[in-house]
């Protein structure tokens, strides 16, 4: 008589089965951390860059709002000055006014204590990157050779930012709407509202800049003249 007990295991077909189930599993948990970390990591980037927008924005803005222009009025060096860089996610616009406050040039610095011109554009950094850039300088007690072209270093504010457009208005149109203006000509003027359009780099690989728009009045407008 034979009392040799069956062995017991897994047939061929059952580990099989079970290494297929494994193998589904781990591919759908693979590809579920690799779409969760894809969308982190997109939206880390998407925090940054409006991060990095939001400051310079913030701060044109309120460069803007301590736009200093004497009360006298007439007097050219104080006045509003633009140079049209095109439109849309590559425009490339300049601006330039004089000031007070510490916005743009930091607080507690020489020139937040007095008036001083800033001039807000894009410029490429020493590593070739495209960035928002300044220049600020004052108005008073410069050499008469003085030029800010060239006598005036460039501070880098943001390597996100990839297009800047503005648009101005001095007054309203015929059916009560802002008279926006794509060029400033009135060099001894400033506008009473000014329109920004801010736009950083996109989170994804050729998608389009997202835009940071500002509207912004210019309080010291309507005592110029």
């Amino acid at each position: 008589m034979n009392t040799r007990r069956p062995t017991l295991g897994f047939t061929l077909l059952e580990i099989l089965l079970a290494v297929t189930i494994m193998a589904i599993v781990s591919t759908v948990t693979f590809m579920t951390f690799a779409a969760a970390t894809t969308a982190w990591q997109r939206g880390t980037a998407i925090v940054d860059s409006l991060h990095h927008g939001d400051y310079v924005i913030q701060q044109l803005v309120m460069g803007l709002r301590s736009a200093y222009y004497p009360e006298t009025g007439g007097a050219s060096e104080y006045g509003f000055v633009h140079e049209d860089g095109g439109e849309g996610p590559l425009a490339e616009d300049t601006i330039s006014w004089v000031k007070l406050g510490g916005a743009l040039v930091g607080r507690g610095g020489s020139l937040s204590e007095t008036p001083h011109r800033v001039e807000f554009f894009l410029a490429d950094d020493e590593d070739g990157d495209r960035c928002a850039a300044v220049k600020a300088w004052r108005l008073q007690g410069q050499d008469e050779d003085f030029d800010p072209e060239e006598d005036v270093d460039v501070t880098f504010l943001s390597k996100r930012v990839v297009g800047f457009d503005c648009r101005m208005a001095w007054e309203l149109d015929e059916d009560g709407e802002i008279d926006w203006l794509d060029e400033w000509e009135d060099t001894n003027k400033i506008p009473t509202v000014v329109a920004l359009s801010l736009y950083v780099e996109p989170p994804d690989e050729g998608g389009d800049p997202v835009e940071l728009k500002r509207i912004v009045g210019l309080r010291v407008g309507e005592l110029a003249w």
